[in-house]
């Protein structure tokens, strides 16, 4: 059990407030209440209501979250409610990361990589890459090293049951694609002064002057002109937050 889990669950034991009655509070389910006070979660969207309703101090709460997450390997998605600079004051306004650990309280290294994209929808599961950070989330260690290493949450069912809508995906954008691999595609915008448009899939390759994806629901080929492709980023590691 972390420190963030015992903690929450003394100060709800000296309020006398029951997990299903904060649950109720804070608008949350109470099954996501129960995982964060067993310690299968790490950090909660609403850690400030929690805070609240437990008469915590922010900044207390702020530390076990930060404790937490390196506890649980560095896998754990933090809130977007979380300033992105109290976790990481070195980012660029760009949205590229300094790749050098920033040190906690607790002395152990984490790195923050940043979400990228917005998901418009549609059954091909197309993102609006405009540069905007979503949130930021733990690094997973095999992309602790990996200048500009970033993440994407799968919106929609265009690549189940490989990846579930809400799932995080983890780019590696200094690795060469390979026939069979996930990738993150960057597309030109079909208007100027949009931003690209983006794309989870399994790559294909390259056939003459196009490029060729597959995606599984519905099951299909989709090809895009050689000279619209921007980026290929192969998807190293996700999982759910």
């Amino acid at each position: 059990m972390s420190k963030l889990s015992e903690r929450l669950t003394s100060r709800a034991a000296e309020l006398n407030i029951s997990q299903t009655e904060l649950a109720a509070r804070v608008e949350m389910s109470q099954p996501s209440i129960s995982d964060l006070f067993s310690g299968l979660v790490a950090s909660p969207r609403k850690w400030r209501e929690i805070a609240k309703e437990l008469q915590i101090d922010e900044k207390e709460m702020l530390a076990l979250i930060q404790d937490a997450i390196v506890e649980a390997g560095k896998t754990q998605r933090v809130p977007r409610s979380i300033s992105a600079r109290s976790l990481h004051d070195d980012h660029e306004p760009n949205g590229t990361i300094d790749p050098t650990p920033m040190p906690p309280a607790t002395g152990k290294p984490v790195r923050m990589l940043p979400v990228l994209g917005e998901a418009v929808g549609g059954e091909d599961g197309q993102y609006s890459f405009n540069g905007q950070i979503l949130d930021y989330v733990a690094c997973p260690p095999s992309l602790a090293n990996v200048p500009n290493a970033y993440a994407v949450w799968i919106d929609g069912e265009s690549m189940y049951p490989r990846y579930k809508s809400g799932e995080l995906v983890y780019a590696h954008p200094g690795k060469p694609a390979r026939r069979g691999d996930d990738v993150i595609v960057q597309v030109k915008p079909r208007e100027e002064d949009m931003p690209p448009r983006g794309f989870v899939k399994e790559f294909v390759g390259f056939v003459g002057d196009k490029l060729v994806l597959k995606q599984f629901n519905p099951d299909g080929r989709i090809e895009f002109p050689r000279d619209d492709i921007i980026s290929i980023h192969p998807i190293t590691f996700s999982g759910k937050y």
